[in-house]
């Protein structure tokens, strides 16, 4: 009989294992796949095709989480040249989105500031321009950067003015990375006043794009930035902002012909890089100029 009661309470004990096992792990489980499944399914059901009149009409006329979406999706789309529009059409109506979105989203406007700079067309400079002067600094960076891909060269004194005025950060680093893309002599004086500058990335790209007109000035920053023990200052930038770092400055001084960072380039061409492609691209460096 006692046997036939553990038997009972060990048949017992096994129920309320797989009942729990069934209420706290598998019933949450496949509700789960079900939920995936159905967001897969209904996704499927609602693709759009991205056309860039079909994402301008919906942020003309769809609702507020449409028209930033489509505003996004606009953004990413320009950055393929082959899928930019061509068109006046395209061009009035980005032109005539741009102007009424003031009143709208502020994700709206920037968004669409983005797209504008991907378009390669200087038409949208000016509308840009006023941009700057916008309330939300979203929708004034959006802009600015987006004058730097246009080289929106007119209004560069706008961009040296702000470089050397303005007192958010994040707008004077917008202007001065605008101001290493468009490549206007006037600028050069106003990126050596930052080089000093407590923002640590303003100073870095300061010296970036002053080594685009060949001007020294930020050299002593760019070795830096070509040392990994440099980045031990900066604990809150991990391995992989480090890595792309130096890329960036590597593709930069690949295109000036000086052997001022030979020292650096011979340390990250050494196997003592572990990034294969850091190394690679310094042996390549060392190659043609040194």
């Amino acid at each position: 009989m006692n046997d036939n009661l553990e038997t009972n309470n060990t048949m017992s004990n096994s129920s309320k294992a797989y009942a729990l096992f069934y209420s706290f792990f598998l019933i949450p489980l496949m509700i789960t796949i079900f939920g995936v499944l159905f967001f897969f399914l209904f996704k499927m059901l609602t693709y759009e095709s991205q056309d860039p009149h079909d994402l301008l009409n919906n942020i003309k006329s769809g609702s507020l989480t449409k028209r930033w979406q489509s505003a996004y999706e606009l953004s990413n789309l320009m950055s393929d040249p082959e899928k930019v529009p061509n068109d006046d059409l395209f061009n009035n109506q980005m032109k005539m989105m741009y102007e009424k979105s003031i009143h709208d989203d502020n994700r709206v406007r920037t968004y669409l500031a983005l797209a504008m700079g991907q378009t390669q067309n200087k038409e949208f400079c000016n509308l840009l321009n006023q941009g700057v002067n916008d309330t939300f600094i979203d929708n004034r960076i959006a802009a600015l950067k987006s004058m730097g891909m246009l080289e929106c060269s007119e209004f560069i004194n706008t961009i040296n003015d702000l470089i050397s005025s303005s007192e958010d950060d994040q707008i004077r680093l917008a202007a001065v990375i605008s101001a290493g893309q468009i490549l206007d002599s006037t600028s050069i004086n106003f990126l050596k006043n930052v080089l000093d500058d407590e923002e640590p990335n303003i100073r870095w790209d300061a010296a970036l794009s002053l080594a685009k007109f060949n001007d020294k000035s930020g050299y002593g920053i760019i070795k830096n930035l070509l040392t990994r023990e440099y980045y031990e200052n900066f604990p809150e930038v991990d391995v992989n902002e480090i890595d792309n770092a130096i890329l960036i400055v590597l593709g930069i001084v690949s295109n000036i012909e000086t052997k001022d960072f030979y020292d650096e380039l011979s340390v990250l061409s050494s196997e003592k890089e572990k990034n294969i492609k850091i190394r690679e691209f310094a042996m390549k460096i060392l190659s043609e100029y040194y």
